[in-house]
């Protein structure tokens, strides 16, 4: 147990760190202003903050007996292997649908800022009568 809250302090501080890096980079390319800096170093600190919490109270938690260690079971090598091909063949096919999507005036730059900017769908389209 105190190997798994170890492992979880550890994954917050990382989180912390990251929300930090995060709120460096937004404050930096000036998407936010620096009136919500309070709200992001709260959120930031309590992360750093509940890593420690956590690595202290791993450290109080009465060490279990040598008798009930689990041996480590062996991961499901073809299950991982199954998951890893679809992420992949997933991830391929989004690429080329992107591709295909794509028109080829445009540069990847010009359909990105394309693609965010379609905030309305304009639906009422006058359509000519078939002859």
């Amino acid at each position: 147990m105190q190997l798994v809250n170890a492992k979880l302090s550890r994954q917050m501080t990382m989180i912390g760190l990251g929300t930090l890096a995060f709120y460096a980079c937004v404050l930096g390319t000036g998407y936010a202003s620096l009136e919500i800096l309070p709200q992001f170093a709260v959120s930031a600190v309590i992360f750093l903050g509940s890593g420690k919490i956590m690595r202290q109270m791993a450290a109080k938690l009465p060490a279990k007996e040598q008798s009930e260690k689990k041996e480590d079971e062996e991961p499901n090598w073809e299950l991982r292997n199954l998951v890893l091909n679809w992420v992949a063949a997933a991830m391929v096919v989004s690429i080329v649908a992107l591709f295909v999507v794509k028109p080829t005036s445009m540069t990847f730059n010009e359909f990105s800022r394309f693609l965010l900017k379609m905030d309305v769908v304009v639906t009422d389209y006058e359509m000519p009568i078939a002859p």
